[in-house]
């Protein structure tokens, strides 16, 4: 079958291409990191995926490849209402450490239109014909069209309100994650905005727009793909979200001595409760003590006698152990809390603890409740 495309649809297929390679990569890539499982990982890998794969359905409807290729209607790749709720439940995730069960309501719409194109995605090219012909179908891709957009900025905007209630204040390095989110959640508003205003444009003068309308339209969803894929980046590499300094006297940075830096040390995690954060690693930890990797690393090893994951998931380890005796394991799972002190990961919790506790955190809950 010879396929003949306009200059219209080639210049989309060039811009969507990108961005659906590089969504479904990161996606990939953020997902397969060993060291990381947190729930912000895996809601940031569905965010990317599910927009890849949305916006590769838009480059086939768009370019007119499904119009040569019938049997690719309706096929299960388009899940526009979900990429509203993600990200949302992606921003609660890195403000609140752990998402409720409570919360994945927001994904009973998204659920809802997978069922739906999961129904009709693989049935024959008659089938999908006479839905477009003979029933209303028409008219749920008409509303769904809109609520792609008005979803997207309804969480927006509730997400924006979320991060505006933080108190970044309450530790510096909290502060820095307030504002990349913000950054990333006006971004995607304004392009929630534009894709409405296309949106509305199409549904109303879709005739009057021609070809040049749709390389606009198309273009503003690579963009916002694109933006999407630049605070994925963020997430793998966070040295870039974390640029704040904890508040230190002037002598402490002119003192390079042992003593000085561990107490520096001990001073970040007691006063500034840096252990919360679960992006922490060696190279923000360092930047937050204005030296390398290696001088960073000497400290832990000949100033406290540990190493990083030590060092650090010890204080996490006994901020658990603290809210178990405060009562909080009744009304959150063990996995909520260790996500809260600062854990990315259930494995990572449980072999810690147990290493040194010489117990599993269950076990120490039962003691706890015997005692």
């Amino acid at each position: 079958m010879e396929v003949s495309l306009s200059i219209s649809s080639i210049i989309i297929i060039a811009l969507n291409s990108v961005a659906v390679v590089l969504s479904i990569i990161l996606s990939i890539a953020l997902f397969i990191q060993k060291r990381k499982r947190h729930i912000s990982i895996v809601l940031f890998c569905l965010l990317l995926l599910l927009t890849g794969l949305t916006l590769l359905n838009d480059m086939l409807t768009i370019s007119g490849i499904t119009n040569q290729f019938k049997d690719l209607y309706f096929i299960p790749i388009f899940y526009s209402l979900s990429i509203g709720p993600l990200f949302y439940l992606l921003v609660k995730s890195k403000v609140q450490h752990s998402i409720k069960s409570y919360d994945y309501i927001h994904l009973i719409l998204p659920l809802i239109q997978a069922i739906i194109y999961f129904s009709i995605g693989f049935r024959s090219v008659a089938f999908k014909s006479y839905l477009w012909e003979e029933t209303s179908f028409p008219i749920y891709l008409g509303i769904e069209s809109f609520l792609f957009p008005l979803s997207l900025i309804g969480y927006s905007m509730v997400s924006r309100n979320l991060l505006l209630k933080e108190n970044g204040r309450r530790h510096f390095w909290r502060e820095d994650l307030k504002q990349w989110l913000l950054r990333f959640t006006n971004g995607i508003l304004v392009i929630a905005i534009i894709e409405f205003c296309f949106s509305a444009a199409d549904y109303l003068f879709s005739y009057s727009f021609g070809p040049v309308f749709l390389v606009v339209r198309s273009s503003t969803f690579v963009a916002f793909v694109l933006w999407i894929a630049f605070n994925g980046i963020k997430q793998y590499y966070p040295i870039n979200i974390y640029q704040s300094r904890q508040t230190t006297s002037k002598a402490l940075l002119t003192n390079e001595s042992l003593a000085n830096y561990s107490k520096a040390l001990n001073k970040l995690m007691q006063d500034d409760k840096i252990y919360l954060n679960s992006d922490l690693n060696l190279e923000i930890l360092a930047r937050y003590l204005q030296t390398s990797e290696k001088i960073c690393s000497h400290v832990l090893s000949n100033g406290l006698n540990s190493n990083f994951n030590q060092f650090v998931n010890g204080y996490r380890i006994e901020a658990f152990k603290k809210k178990i005796l405060q009562g909080q394991h009744k009304q959150l799972t063990l996995s909520s809390l260790a996500y809260a002190c600062g854990f990315d990961s259930k494995s990572t919790f449980n072999r810690s603890f147990k290493l040194a506790n010489q117990m599993t955190p269950s076990q120490y809950v039962k003691s706890v409740q015997i005692s």
